[in-house]
């Protein structure tokens, strides 16, 4: 049996909506599984972009997201061969672990003869991830509001629109999401919080309604982005350039270090991406992707 599933990017927050909103992004790590007859040993071959950041034994993401569902059914694993190609730069607030764990809950269920519904592998993706903002978003696609109950994943998605997408500015600079929580304040203005909860309301009304012209204030954020500019201190000069460059809106991608910006389509061209370029290459040390907003997640092929 040859099991293949690919998961996309996800970019989390979108500014005011901390650990609550997230989108899909397509750009996809790739991952297979071969079950092999005999009893050898785990083997796991990864490639593509930060592969040698990423573990080929047993403490693998994808590897430890499949053994999870097969412990929760109470079955033995079988002998497996893993081979994972990794699109998704990591450590860099574009979803790379939540694909990892979203492909291995879903393969580990398929492999286990499907014994879990969706909603119940959310949860056990939950388990493994910690917040439910990039997984929900890596296995459905599209812009999805989500909310931890009683520690269940409650959802909703919605379909962004087609004449948007996103610039994302990657820098060399890894930040690991731990390091970017540790520097967030315990404690928070009230008034804070109230610009930050107006703020959510009002970035998925723009979206959805596409009052484009709302995104630029839409997406402030007073909870998280303001503290994590000390570990990017090149990051509001991003932004600067690229408001002054036809963006919509720009915004820290999840804990960074990516940061993304919002264009409509037709305002996006190789002329316009130059000129970003030359400016950005200034400021920080990046890549940049132009990537299309996606409506769907996860993709399986048996």
């Amino acid at each position: 049996m040859k099991l293949k599933i690919k998961t996309p990017a996800t970019t989390a927050n979108l500014g005011p909506g901390f650990d609550c909103l997230a989108a899909s992004l397509s750009l996809y790590n790739e991952f297979e599984i071969v079950l092999v007859s005999n009893k050898q040993k785990l083997k796991i071959t990864v490639e593509g972009v930060d592969s040698k950041y990423i573990s080929e034994n047993e403490d693998n993401i994808f590897y430890e997201a499949i053994k999870k569902i097969f412990d929760k059914q109470k079955i033995q694993i079988p002998s497996i061969e893993i081979y994972i190609r990794n699109n998704i730069p990591i450590k860099r607030g574009l979803g790379s672990s939540a694909s990892a764990c979203v492909a291995g809950v879903i393969a580990g269920n398929i492999l286990c003869g499907e014994p879990l519904s969706e909603n119940e592998l959310l949860d056990v993706a939950l388990e493994l991830e910690g917040h439910p903002d990039n997984i929900v978003a890596c296995m459905f696609g599209g812009l999805c509001i989500s909310s931890v109950i009683e520690n269940k994943v409650k959802f909703v998605k919605l379909n962004l629109p087609a004449d948007i997408l996103a610039l994302t500015i990657i820098p060399q600079q890894k930040i690991s999401t731990k390091e970017a929580r540790k520097i967030l304040p315990e404690k928070i203005f009230f008034k804070d919080a109230v610009k930050n909860i107006s703020n959510v309301a009002l970035l998925v009304s723009s979206l959805i309604t596409k009052k484009y012209e709302f995104l630029k204030f839409a997406t402030q954020d007073f909870l998280h982005q303001p503290y994590r500019k000390k570990l990017m201190p090149w990051m509001q000069k991003v932004f600067e350039i690229c408001l002054e460059n036809k963006s919509l809106c720009c915004m820290l991608s999840g804990s960074g270090s990516t940061v993304v910006a919002i264009y409509k389509k037709s305002d996006i061209n190789n002329e316009l991406l130059e000129k970003i370029e030359t400016k950005l290459r200034k400021v920080v040390t990046c890549e940049f992707k132009v990537l299309p907003f996606i409506n769907k997640g996860v993709i399986i092929k048996q």
